[in-house]
């Protein structure tokens, strides 16, 4: 896989990932899970902002885990969204604010167990 092909994939993937995740964030933070609260003035904006932010942040990360092969990623970044998903429901509401720090430190750090996985047959 080219240079530029595992750029553009890891920055589509990063990007969906963080925005998806940047959403739920979104419905949880405030304490009762609705989706009512992205209707709030701001709130669709800003996590597209921070989402992007964290994309931007990983994106190289992710590049480099694509070293191994594509399908590395196709099999276990789902497992890593769903697990990055489950903090968010489960743990966000017990640390609050601070939990956003750490789904991104959680994400470079599953993306980077990622890089080190050996490539699929």
């Amino acid at each position: 896989m080219s240079l530029l092909k595992r750029i553009l994939l890891a920055a589509a993937i990063s990007w969906t990932f963080s925005v998806t995740l940047g959403l739920l964030f979104a419905v949880i933070v405030p304490g009762r899970f609705s989706l009512s609260n992205l209707l709030l003035p701001g709130v669709v904006p800003v996590a597209l902002i921070v989402s992007t932010a964290a994309s931007i942040l990983i994106t190289p990360v992710a590049a480099w885990a694509l070293r191994t092969g594509a399908k590395n990623l196709r099999v276990y970044g789902p497992i890593l969204w769903i697990a990055l998903a489950s903090f968010i429901v489960v743990g966000i509401p017990r640390i609050g604010g601070i939990g956003l720090y750490v789904v991104i430190f959680l994400g470079l750090v599953g993306v980077v167990i990622l890089g080190f996985i050996p490539a699929r047959k």
